[in-house]
């Protein structure tokens, strides 16, 4: 293909988990192939000799590794202990603040610590005058991890769902009461960590679900907080699932008009839209169907409206992978040969490390932070415009989450925190304009909560930054926000002098 590999090359923040049916690659639509009131947890004194640090390496650089024992239920503080795993990596500059940066992941169920091998570059510019701590979120990682098999996110089959949920719930019982693996517990836990290490105030560091983490942490340790950066996130009183389907359609639109104002791809796609039309309108008559024979992945595999929705929205979460969507389109849409140009898409989104399906494998701790939650509310009935190309395949993921729902013990107290808590904390938020999943709306009215707080919205970039945009312009905006505690004298003009990758026209 013309177009370079961009597997690689590009810095991937981990997404917020929209949950995916089997798309290309394992494979597109394998059908073939088969609270207020409550106490809030607080951060709790933690066991006499239970917090455990030793010098380590890690990617190369110094750190100091170490757990620290906790109460699973920080309701009442009785019963099991669990370890939290965190790791420090000390300022590297002569001069050390006391106040150190707190990086929050994504997920809900990715592993701060497990994405150190990906992200620490992206962050260890914050590293020069601050310590940077990573703990891992009870759940995940060295921290009691959880797993178990997804169940099929799929009604087709209720009782398959049912017996697959409750066997990870029995599996899991001499481990973990799932009741206490929420936001709120996870944020108590954090606080804990950070006292037991001698901290102070902190500067909070979210990305997608980590900036819902981070606005957690804030609302319940208020006086911990010195700065807060949400980067591609949404606020804690909007329900960021209901609206996916609007702000979906809002970035494949922006897409559309990008390649038509774009000469090349414009002269490559004069009739995209047209395209995507009969693309969908065919799918719904009659899906595509590639035999195991001819699978790039040796697995029967059918194409239709919903693994080609789910597929598209994948690419449009990254700036640097929305530019694939225009070929997408229309090397299927103009194929004579359906199948076989299927294949072809296969092969090459796996030979450029494009984001593509397969079963997602829904971390467990998601159950109890999507089923209780008010962030993650799923209400069909309250979902975002119905006139998206992703609205029927989300709508019918929330009927599942619905159902799911009423199989997982329901944390109650234990996932209280309440909507934002108003506050003068400074706080820089970084949102790109063609995010299908949180764009910077999804940050309209922050100065109502936080006065002293700034939204940058970031011209075409997507849910996860590419390289470009984040090491020549961003990580520099929130490197002098953390040094002075102040977004309102931040220079964003670079913001709008990165230039957007170029739309493939040819694999």
């Amino acid at each position: 293909m013309n177009a370079a590999p961009v597997g690689d090359s590009r810095r991937r923040w981990r997404a917020r988990h929209v949950p995916r049916r089997p798309v290309i690659i394992v494979a597109l639509g394998l059908a073939a192939a088969s609270c207020g009131g409550h106490p809030a947890p607080s951060a709790s004194t933690a066991p006499v000799n239970s917090l455990q640090v030793k010098s380590c390496t890690v990617q190369g650089r110094p750190a100091r590794c170490g757990t620290l024992a906790v109460p699973e239920d920080r309701l009442t503080g009785q019963g099991r202990q669990i370890e939290i795993k965190f790791v420090v990596f000390p300022a590297a500059g002569p001069h050390r603040a006391p106040d150190p940066v707190v990086y929050f992941a994504g997920g809900p169920g990715d592993s701060a610590i497990g994405e150190i091998p990906t992200q620490l570059d992206a962050v260890i510019g914050l590293n020069q005058d601050r310590d940077l701590v990573l703990i891992d979120q009870r759940g995940t990682g060295g921290s009691n991890g959880l797993t178990c098999p997804s169940p099929p996110n799929t009604l087709a089959d209720t009782s398959l769902v049912r017996r697959t949920i409750e066997s990870c719930l029995a599996s899991l019982r001499s481990t973990a009461d799932l009741r206490f693996y929420t936001s709120a517990m996870a944020a108590g836990d954090a606080a804990q960590v950070l006292t037991a290490l001698g901290y102070g105030q902190v500067n909070l560091f979210g990305v997608s679900y980590g900036a819902t983490a981070a606005q957690v942490f804030q609302r319940m340790f208020p006086g911990r907080v010195r700065t807060m950066t949400l980067i591609s996130g949404t606020l804690l009183s909007i329900p960021f699932f209901e609206q996916v389907p609007r702000v979906s359609q809002q970035a494949l639109d922006s897409v559309f008009a990008r390649c038509a104002s774009d000469l090349a791809c414009h002269g490559a796609f004069p009739h995209l839209a047209a395209e995507w039309a009969q693309l969908r309108a065919s799918l719904a008559a009659r899906p595509v169907t590639l035999p195991a024979a001819q699978s790039p992945v040796g697995t029967a595999i059918q194409l239709d409206n919903a693994g080609l929705a789910s597929e598209v929205h994948q690419l449009l979460t990254g700036a640097d992978t929305a530019i694939y969507v225009p070929l997408l389109i229309h090397t299927l849409a103009t194929a004579k040969n359906r199948s076989a140009a299927l294949a072809t898409v296969i092969r090459q989104i796996q030979a450029a490390g494009l984001p593509e399906g397969g079963f997602l494998s829904e971390p467990v701790i998601s159950y109890p932070i999507r089923c209780a939650e008010p962030w993650a509310s799923y209400q069909p009935g309250q979902i975002a415009d119905p006139g998206s190309y992703y609205y029927q395949y989300i709508k019918a993921d929330a009927q599942f989450w619905q159902y799911a729902c009423t199989l997982i013990p329901a944390p109650g107290a234990a996932a209280s925190y309440g909507p934002p808590r108003p506050s003068d904390v400074p706080v820089l938020m970084i949102n790109g304009t063609a995010d299908p999943q949180d764009p910077p709306a999804s940050m309209s009215g922050a100065r109502q909560i936080w006065p002293d707080s700034r939204l940058l919205a970031e011209p075409g970039q997507s849910h996860e930054m590419d390289t470009g945009a984040w090491m020549q312009c961003d990580v520099g905006l929130v490197q002098a926000f953390v040094e002075h505690a102040n977004a309102m004298q931040l220079n964003a003009s670079c913001l709008g002098q990165v230039a957007l990758p170029s739309f493939p026209t040819v694999w």
